[in-house]
């Protein structure tokens, strides 16, 4: 009998071992929003982030993802998290700069490389300094800095192999004044459409082209309209991944770190993606009749936004922005 009990605890030990503890009743369930639909690389990213939780705290802690801007805006939710009456979301940076406006900074165009200087300085001091300030100043925890990627130009008029052929173009950009004065030095001009009005206005020519990561050009079948893209890269579009201080408070010692965690290898992961899907999708749009110019001359792009540099560098700080362009990574 004694064998037969000492046979059935190594068994239940064994069991134990191979499929890790057995889940606790959750003592925290909290919702994060997302713009974006089921069909998107950030609500696939989130997934990610759920699962890790869940399982990094035996089912202690569980996510609730709302899609499609079920919780509001990117606005709306991240000044809810601010608030403490929305536990957590993804946003953009404009979203973020609403918080803090010094984010904004990496709104400058031509200030990053290549993904390696973007994650070397995200990595670094400088991204921890920022998130420093929205826990300080907002009360907002930032997990982690997810992405939407660079950005780049796409029109219906002419093809772009130099800063000089943007002249006299009308593009439209999202409401940031940094993304206006850059097409004022390339002597185009900016048009601020929503975005839902962009593809029609495209269409019937309001507009000569638009601008965004390739994945949204995609994902908006902007190729119907527009024949010329170049990749000139001109904004790194950071996301973050911000819950608030409130909620991130409830969360034991232990959770904490296995929330951070999960938030940033589901971060890696979701950038990834990104990256990993851009070159299929740039002969994708190939595919549908766009020309896209696959390798400008950055260096002429870079020296044509002296005047955008002089014009904000004294709201920005330049040292912070040397420190962000002249990164060694």
């Amino acid at each position: 009998m004694k064998k037969l009990v000492f046979l059935v605890v190594l068994a239940v030990v064994g069991t134990c071992i191979a499929f890790g503890a057995p889940n606790v009743k959750p003592y925290l369930t909290f919702k994060v929003g997302t713009e974006h639909n089921k069909t998107s690389f950030f609500y696939t990213g989130l997934q990610r982030f759920k699962e890790l939780v869940e399982l990094g705290t035996n089912g202690g802690v569980q996510v609730q993802i709302y899609d499609s801007a079920a919780l509001g805006s990117e606005g709306e939710m991240s000044e809810g998290v601010a608030m403490g009456t929305v536990d957590a979301c993804l946003v953009g940076s404009s979203s973020i700069a609403k918080l803090i406006p010094g984010f904004n900074v990496f709104s400058l165009p031509y200030l990053f490389t290549n993904n390696a200087h973007v994650d070397a300085v995200f990595d670094s001091q400088i991204g921890q300094q920022f998130k420093d300030q929205l826990l300080e100043k907002k009360k907002v925890v930032m997990l982690d800095y997810w992405e939407s990627g660079f950005r780049h130009y796409l029109n219906s008029k002419r093809p772009v192999n130099s800063p000089e052929d943007m002249k006299g173009l009308l593009i439209r950009i999202p409401n940031n004044p940094i993304q206006a004065a850059t097409l004022k030095a390339l002597g185009a001009s900016s048009s601020t459409l929503a975005f839902n009005e962009v593809y029609m206005a495209c269409a019937n020519h309001v507009v000569d082209g638009q601008e965004g990561p390739v994945f949204a050009i995609v994902d908006s079948n902007m190729y119907e309209v527009q024949k010329y893209m170049v990749l000139d890269g001109h904004i790194y579009t950071v996301m973050g991944l911000l819950m608030s201080a409130k909620t991130f408070n409830k969360l034991t010692p232990a959770d904490k770190a296995v929330v951070l965690k999960a938030a940033h290898d589901s971060a890696t992961y979701e950038k990834q993606l990104i990256r990993d899907n851009e070159k299929e999708m740039v002969k994708f749009l190939q595919s549908k009749g766009v020309i896209v110019n696959e390798n400008p001359d950055k260096k002429a792009w870079q020296d044509a936004m002296l005047p955008v540099y002089s014009q904000f560098s004294d709201t920005y700080g330049k040292e912070l922005i040397d420190s962000i362009r002249n990164f060694k990574y």
